[in-house]
């Protein structure tokens, strides 16, 4: 009869690469038991990795597409939020104005006027808030403020009043400059983009625009009001009369604009309701696949947790018997 026998370095290296192959198979279920998920794609996929792979792609284009929802969310919850603001001074300045006569006492007559001009401050400020970095109201122009300030304003618009002290004079020199398409507010005032208006593609067929700038004719309007009342303290020598006169007409443009506003607030709640109704149907959507996904590639956790445990049982055999090979010799195998 004839023996084959193999020699110690041969054993060695078949031992070697028992034991690195069943290391292997541990750490692999030890891998599927703590992610859930299998490590074999190709063979979780029976060979067709390619509906995986499509799964896997789409879920990746829709987590980018609901980050950049999540911005558009963000962006028009700002606006809303800063225009709710606009629009209460608006209101409390129109009712501050309104009860002025030629009649009122001088002090609340100087009082509205003070307040003609803080909110003035309060309202450009509101307009150039930002989200971030982002500049809410300028369109595109994120990197620059919508308004000057409104004492560049201000200057501007009583130079262009030169010495007149008529309240006609006054309010068609204003309508003028907030009117004038190539002049005043337009190149001094708004200091935003004037292009298309502000646009988000939330998908590959939605998009929302973001109309709401500070060159808005609504928004002018409150400035308007906001600015006749503020030019009452910087123009000197007007009398009570028309002090009183810019006043309560100040306070008519302010109630006027309130439909505006509502209009502008509107238009952005539309835009909302339409970034949530996309972000609802990407939500479905990645649930759905993700449900495919697990499907595909869940690993069962008994199933693995009794492999794992026959790989250990073998792994335990495997240094048992390497152990007991180490020991042996010429006496032990003559015993």
């Amino acid at each position: 009869m004839n023996y084959a026998s193999l020699g110690d370095g041969v054993r060695q290296f078949q031992q070697a690469r028992q034991n690195l192959s069943i290391k292997t198979t541990l750490n692999t279920l030890v891998n599927e038991l703590s992610s859930g998920e299998k490590s074999d794609k190709v063979k979780a996929t029976n060979g067709d990795s390619s509906r995986f792979s499509a799964i896997d792609n789409r879920l990746k284009v829709l987590s980018s597409q609901a980050f950049v929802a999540k911005e558009a969310q963000l962006t028009l919850s700002a606006m809303q939020t800063a225009l709710n603001n606009f629009d209460a001074q608006r209101g409390a300045l129109a009712d501050q104005l309104l009860p002025i006569t030629p009649d009122s006492p001088d002090f609340q007559v100087t009082q509205a006027a003070a307040a003609g001009r803080s909110r003035l401050d309060g309202l450009v400020t509101t307009l150039n808030t930002k989200l971030g970095d982002d500049s809410l109201f300028a369109g595109t122009a994120f990197d620059q403020a919508a308004l000057t300030s409104s004492d560049a304003m201000l200057a501007d618009i009583v130079t262009q009043i030169g010495g007149a002290t008529y309240a006609a004079t006054i309010l068609s020199t204003v309508d003028t400059w907030f009117d004038d398409p190539a002049g005043g507010f337009a190149t001094l005032g708004y200091t935003g983009d004037t292009g298309a208006q502000q646009q988000k593609r939330l998908d590959g067929d939605s998009k929302i625009a973001i109309e709401a700038r500070a060159d808005d004719d609504g928004i002018k309007s409150v400035l308007k009001g906001a600015v006749i009342a503020a030019l009452v303290d910087d123009i000197p020598g007007l009398d009570k009369s028309v002090k009183t006169s810019l006043l309560f007409e100040a306070g008519l443009q302010l109630q006027s604009a309130a439909s505006d506003v509502a209009g502008i607030q509107g238009r952005l709640g539309y835009a909302e309701e339409e970034v949530e109704r996309i972000s609802v149907a990407q939500s479905a959507e990645q649930a759905a696949l993700n449900i495919a996904r697990n499907l595909i590639m869940q690993a069962d956790p008994f199933d693995t947790a009794s492999e794992l445990q026959a790989v250990q049982l073998q792994l335990e055999t495997h240094y048992a018997m390497t152990a007991r090979l180490s020991r042996l010799s010429l006496s032990e195998y003559l015993r």
